[in-house]
C-alpha cells in the first residue's frame, strides 16, 4: 500500500488476522502512519478524511481558501482534487463512503434556501454523479449519516406537520424511503444488511433496529454509548466518572464483551478491527481485532494525539485528525 511522501518513518509491529475462512492465519504487520496532503493552496489543518472506499481511495473536506465553507476533497491513489461539481454547496460535509467509491455529502443549498443529503457516485473515475436524497411526501430530509455497502443510507429528517425529528432509511429493496420514529433512540450507524444501531436518548446503551424490529443491547447499569456497527457486531463505550472509561463490543444478539484494556472504541471493519483509546477517554490510539489488543498506534513526529478514530476501512486503512492535519495509518 503506498505510503505518502510525508510519511513519518514510525511503525509499530502488531498481529492481524484475515477473515478467509474458518480459522484466521496471524500475519505480522507495521502500522505506518502518514499525513494526508491538503489540495493545493489549501491548509492542511482545515482538512479532514470522513470516508473511504477501502480501495486506495478516500474522501473529505478542506475549508476554501478566504471563506468560512468547506469544498469537498476526494483523494485517488493519495492525490487530492477538489470535487468542482459540488462548489455551489455551502458548508459541505462528508457523513461517508462505501466500498463503491459512493459518498455522502451535507450541504446547504443557497439558491434553494435549504439544506440536502446528497450521494455522489464515480468520482474517483473522473466526473461523478449528484443524485439527492428526497424524502416521501410529508417529511423533510435534513442530513444523511451513513451508506452501507449496498447502497442503503441513513439518514434525518423531519414530519413537516408537526416539526417532529424522524429516522430515514432509503433502502435500495424498499420502493420509498422507511420512517422511524425518533422514539425508537438517535440514529448512529447502518450495517450491510440494513440494520440501524440507535443510541438510546438516555445514554442507557443502544438497540438494533432490524426490519422493524427492535433488539437492545445488554446494558451493564452505566451511561453507555454506541458508536458503530459492522457486521453484526457493535462497538462503543460506558463510563464510570469522565474520563474513566471501558471500551465494549456487542455481538448479533445484544450480548457485551468488554475490550480488552479499552477505555473507547468508535469504529469497527468488516475484519472486525477496533479503534479507539487505551484505559480512558484520554488514552492513546490503539487497534483491537474484536476484543483483542493488538497495538498503539504511531504517530508523526511534532504530534502528540488524535482526535475520535472516526474511519476504518476494511483494507485496514485508518483515518484520524491532529492539529496538524489529518493522518492515515496502513497495516503493512
Amino acid at each position: 500500500m503506498r505510503v505518502f511522501a510525508m510519511a513519518a518513518a514510525i511503525s509499530l509491529v502488531c498481529t492481524t488476522f484475515t477473515a478467509t475462512g474458518a480459522v484466521a492465519e496471524p500475519a505480522t504487520c507495521d502500522w505506518v502512519v502518514s499525513k494526508v496532503p491538503a489540495p493545493s493552496g489549501y491548509e492542511d489543518a482545515r482538512t479532514e478524511v470522513k470516508g473511504t472506499d477501502s480501495h486506495g481511495n478516500y474522501s473529505g473536506t478542506s475549508l476554501r481558501p478566504g471563506t468560512n465553507t468547506n469544498d469537498v476533497v476526494l483523494w485517488t491513489g493519495g492525490k487530492p482534487e477538489v470535487v468542482q461539481e459540488l462548489a455551489h454547496l455551502q458548508w459541505a460535509q462528508v457523513a461517508d463512503e462505501n466500498s463503491a467509491g459512493t459518498v455522502l455529502v451535507n450541504g446547504y443549498l443557497p439558491a434553494a434556501g435549504r439544506w440536502a443529503p446528497l450521494r455522489y457516485s464515480g468520482g474517483h473515475r473522473g466526473a461523478g454523479t449528484i443524485s439527492e436524497l428526497t424524502a416521501p411526501a410529508g417529511y423533510r430530509a435534513n442530513n444523511a449519516i451513513s451508506i452501507n455497502a449496498r447502497g442503503d443510507v441513513l439518514g434525518n429528517g423531519t414530519r413537516i406537520a408537526t416539526g417532529e425529528s424522524v429516522t430515514l432509511l432509503w433502502s435500495t429493496i424498499a420502493a420509498a424511503p422507511q420512517v422511524i420514529e425518533w422514539s425508537v433512540g438517535y440514529p448512529q450507524d447502518l450495517d450491510d444488511d440494513g440494520t440501524v444501531l440507535f443510541r438510546h436518548p438516555s445514554a442507557n446503551g443502544g438497540l438494533l433496529w432490524r426490519n422493524g424490529v427492535v433488539t437492545p443491547l445488554e446494558h451493564r447499569g452505566k451511561p453507555q454509548y454506541v458508536q458503530a456497527i459492522r457486521g453484526g457486531r457493535v462497538v462503543g463505550h460506558e463510563v464510570t466518572s469522565w474520563p474513566n472509561s471501558q471500551a465494549l463490543l456487542w455481538d448479533a444478539t445484544g450480548a457485551v464483551t468488554p475490550i480488552e484494556g479499552g477505555g473507547s472504541a468508535f469504529a469497527i471493519n468488516a475484519g472486525g478491527l477496533v479503534t479507539g483509546q487505551r484505559t480512558s477517554l484520554t488514552g492513546k490510539a490503539g487497534v483491537w481485532r474484536t476484543t483483542a489488543f493488538e497495538a498503539e498506534l504511531p504517530l508523526p513526529d511534532g504530534v502528540s494525539g488524535v482526535s475520535e478514530l472516526f474511519v476504518a476501512g476494511d483494507d485496514d486503512s485508518l483515518f484520524s485528525k491532529s492539529g496538524s492535519g489529518p493522518l492515515r495509518w496502513s497495516c503493512e
